[in-house]
């Protein structure tokens, strides 16, 4: 019995989600991909304008220096080229339990896949949410006082509304997590 032989791993998710936002950093800064491999080739790197193609275009891989390379001259970060759209959940190897914002929190560098630290981590969204909608509350109060300002009344009310809903979108993952966790700041 002959069985096939297999180098390496396929691409994967994360390897489109690079492919489309090198593409969209690139474009984002008007730079064609000329200049791009000009600019590799300057940063130590060489790269064609081919392989820019490439790797845009799913084609090729691109390596962690071509990936910090590539990051500098678009002039973003490493995780911005790894971090998935806000609406995408998956990336290579991590299960897909994980809601799009830890996903992106944990490229960014912010929290560890752990329960953890996302209970770590949905306590401090939480704790900002609650400070931030009662901000806007105390502002709203002064406007029922009749102390106008420049702001309209309207906008502080969408951002106690927005900070409120926050707060319960916090404290439901957090119990998800961890449905004994302390609610009492600490």
């Amino acid at each position: 019995m002959e069985t096939e032989r297999v180098r390496g791993n396929p691409a994967g998710i994360t390897h489109e989600h690079v492919a489309q936002n090198l593409r969209t950093a690139r474009q984002a800064i008007g730079m064609d991909v000329r200049t791009a491999a000009r600019l590799m080739t300057e940063a130590g790197r060489k790269l064609s304008p081919s392989g820019i193609s490439k790797i845009e275009n799913g084609d090729r891989r691109v390596d962690v220096d071509d990936l910090t390379a590539l990051a500098y001259i678009l002039r973003t970060t490493p995780a911005a080229l790894l971090t998935p759209l806000a609406e995408a959940v998956t990336l290579t190897g991590v299960p897909e339990s994980f809601l799009p914002e830890e996903i992106q929190a944990w490229v960014a560098g912010a929290v560890k896949l752990t329960t953890e630290d996302l209970v770590r981590y949905w306590k401090e969204q939480r704790f900002q949410a609650i400070n931030s909608a009662h901000w806007a509350e105390e502002i709203l109060a002064k406007y029922d006082r009749g102390q106008v300002g420049i702001t309209p009344r309207e906008v502080y009310q969408e951002r106690y509304d927005v900070q409120t809903a926050r707060e319960e979108h916090a404290t439901g993952r957090l119990l998800q997590l961890d449905p004994n966790a302390s609610l009492a700041f600490e």
